[in-house]
This record gives C-alpha cells, structure tokens and sequence, in this order.
C-alpha cells in the first residue's frame, strides 16, 4: 500500500540525544504548521524527526480493506479523519522498524513546554507493557482523574487513570511503547476508530492501560485551523466561504477565529483529579497501589 511509505525528515542534537524519540505527523502541503512544529521542537531538546501525514483526500473511502464502511458512515470528517488515523499507524509501523521501546508522538499545532525532554523521559520510565499516556486531551466536559493509582513525577505532575476511559481524546501529544504500537499496527485495519479514539483502542485489546498527565503540559496552538475539520467554522455556503476567508488569514478574521479557536481548547482542557470510583477502570495490568493513594517518585 502506497500510504505506508511515509517520508521523513530527521533532525538530531549534535551534542546531546535524548533517550526518548519523537515523531511528528505533519501534511506535506502544511508548511506553516510545520514551521510552528519546528520552532516549538527547536526549544525542547528532544530527538525528533517529521513523519510526513497521509493526505485523507488521496485515500479511495471504498476500501473495505483499508477503511470499515462503518467508519466512512459515521464519521464527521470520513476523508481527514481517516488520512489522520493512518498517519498514526504509519508512526507506529517506523516505531517498531526504528527498534524503540517508547516514542512520543506529536502533531504539528501542538504548543510544547521548555521541559518536555525531561518530562518525556520521566514518563517513559513508569510505562509497561502496552500502554499509553497522554501528555494533551481534549474533553467536552471535564475530565475526570483519579487519585487512586497515580504517580506524582518529578516535576509534580500526576500520571492518572481517567475515571472513565471513553472521556479524553487528542493524538496531540502522548507516549505510547513498543507493544502498543505491535499490537496497534496488527489490530487498526481495517479503520473503525479515530487516531484519538482511546476508548476504543482500550476495549479493543489493543492497549492494556491509558493514563493521562495533569496538569496537562501540551496545548492545541488557537492560531492554527484544524486540518481535519474537528474545529471548523461549520457547514454551508456562509461558513464555508468564512473558512475559505480563514485560510487567506485576513488579520481581523483570522484573530476572531484565533481566540474562537482559544476559547474552544481552553474549555476542552479541563482536568480534576478526584477521589471517586471509577466508570470503566482502563487498565488490565496488576495494579499493586489499592492499598495506598500516591505514590511519590524519587529515583
């Protein structure tokens, strides 16, 4: 299949590597995103390279083999969203090519703190079998973790369990380890699920435990629109022409749908770390902290 061959462009540290890789989806065609990517990589100190997207457009919906008529049915944004999904399994497939036992995926409007590199590696070491974390979410409603189980890093941020599985979504940024991405790349296709549909991967036996950072440490940029359609200006002739207005960034325009944009993320973001039973635990692995409430990371 064509769309496995992803192209890359690789950028190292001269002096300095990081012991956890990050992959970076990002469109051919999406220069400016990837000049804001690279500016936010450039400050982190990470090891990273670009994973060039699969473009939904370029994609034939009818195949059944690639794409479950399912997902072509219900999805908002059938042709983005699939091209975003395969994005990520593409990153998976080079993660196990390139032999690593943990990377950190990002896409390419994320804002990434200074001390990302750290924070990566911090998480990395609490992470087994097949797992994930996510270091970014996104929530219509808050999103609820629990104080049970969680493991306070370093820097003071939490590693938690959301108290139910099916509430945070975002492929924004998170850290996934090798035997996620195996069973993630013998278990995707044909697509049934969004990139960032965790709940889905979880009860599907593709990951045995998700867990989430808090407070978050990656945002969504307010300054850059949706590739995908998740947050577009809706649907018609008036917004589509409003989009179309968006794209050539009119200076009044486009800082109206900025902070839109903003106001949208911000009320997407919302975590609470709570002391409350859980709906759906997403975890199979033995969890040997029922015992106590947090346990405090030293070494």
């Amino acid at each position: 299949m064509s769309w496995l061959r992803s192209e890359t462009v690789r950028t190292r540290r001269e002096v300095w590597v990081s012991p956890v890789h990050a992959y970076v989806v990002s469109l051919a065609r999406s220069l400016d995103r990837r000049a804001h990517i690279t500016r936010e990589l450039q400050k982190t100190g990470l090891d990273w390279e670009i994973v060039t997207a699969v473009d939904g457009r370029e994609l034939d919906l009818s195949d059944a083999t690639l794409i479950d008529p399912s997902f072509v049915a219900q999805k908002s944004f059938p042709e983005g969203s699939a091209g975003c999904a395969l994005s990520h399994l593409s990153v998976y497939r080079k993660v196990i090519a390139d032999g690593l036992d943990v990377a950190l995926i990002l896409e390419d409007d994320a804002v990434l703190p200074a001390d990302l590199n750290s924070l990566a590696e911090d998480v990395a070491r609490k992470l087994t079998g097949a797992e994930a974390a996510l270091l970014s979410i996104a929530c219509p409603e808050p999103c609820q973790l629990s104080l049970n189980g969680s493991v306070r890093l370093p820097s003071g941020q939490l590693l938690a369990l959301p108290i139910d599985i099916s509430m945070p979504r975002s492929g924004a940024a998170y850290i996934i380890t090798r035997q996620g991405c195996e069973r993630m790349v013998r278990g995707l296709l044909p697509l049934r699920a969004l990139a960032d549909e965790w709940w889905f991967f979880y009860r599907q036996g593709l990951l045995d435990r998700v867990r989430c950072l808090a407070p978050m440490p990656v945002h969504r940029s307010a300054s850059i629109a949706s590739t995908i359609g998740h947050y577009s200006v809706g649907t018609g002739f008036r917004n589509h022409l409003v989009g179309l207005l968006a794209q050539r960034k009119i200076p009044v325009l486009h800082q109206l749908l900025s902070y839109r944009r903003w106001r949208i993320h911000r009320r997407w973001a919302r975590l609470e770390v709570v002391d409350a039973p859980f709906i759906e635990m997403p975890s199979r692995l033995e969890e040997p902290w029922r015992s106590r409430r947090v346990e405090e990371v030293t070494d």
